[in-house]
């Protein structure tokens, strides 16, 4: 009975959060298509991820577990829902009619590598706060108070957010690429866009450092 009853409460709360996420996204489809296009990602997936987390946080500790649950849902899922490739998307929009232009092209690559460096920040500061959540699960673990497979239920749910995060990863590495075909069909040199490809390469393997680290911490739960 008490298993039941349980079960019971957690997925009243699991509702309500799903609720929630509702609500946000029919806010975000009231705002304005460039706002939308900023926020939509980040809050619909912290929103979900905390749906996801709570789940899984209330299967591991009850009251105390959800919390943390939550908490780890919400940083993965926030983290992925910011679209890099939404932001960078934009900067060709920007560019239309100029892209033969090398100063341009100067301007585009340095906006590219601005929106690379904010979502590092952002991948940087998930991992950081992850870490003592991911810990704290990892305790609940091993003292059994969770299923395997009510566990690993949840794990594919965060592990999908890895596998956007990758997505965004690989938005970059397009984007460096075309940017070295343009340099190599230009015949004369380019330190400015040679320097801003090189920082692109640079922010790229950044962002690669802390998207493994992600997947690593989900590989924990």
């Amino acid at each position: 009975m008490k298993i039941a009853s349980a079960r019971h409460v957690c997925r009243r709360r699991v509702k309500a959060v799903f609720t929630l996420v509702v609500v946000v996204v029919f806010l975000t489809g009231c705002a304005t298509q460039g706002d939308q296009a900023r926020t939509e990602g980040t809050l619909a997936g912290a929103g979900i991820g905390a749906a996801v987390g709570a789940g899984l946080g209330y299967l591991i500790g009850g009251g105390q577990g959800a919390g943390i649950g939550a908490a780890v849902g919400a940083a993965v899922g926030g983290t992925s829902g910011y679209v890099y490739a939404d932001q960078v998307a934009k900067r060709h929009e920007m560019l239309k009619g100029k892209e033969q232009d090398v100063n341009a092209r100067i301007a585009f690559a340095e906006a590219v590598n601005s929106d690379t460096r904010q979502y590092n920040q952002r991948l940087q500061q998930q991992v950081a706060e992850l870490e003592p959540k991911i810990a704290s699960l990892e305790a609940r673990v091993k003292t059994q108070q969770v299923t395997r497979q009510e566990l690993d239920r949840q794990k594919q749910a965060l592990t999908q957010r890895i596998d956007d995060a990758n997505k965004q990863l690989v938005a970059g590495q397009n984007e460096l690429q075309e940017l070295k075909n343009f340099r190599a069909r230009q015949s004369s040199s380019s330190p400015k866009l040679d320097a801003q490809i090189s920082a692109l390469e640079a922010n790229l393997v950044e962002m690669r450092s802390h998207t493994t680290s992600l997947a690593s911490q989900s590989s924990r739960i």
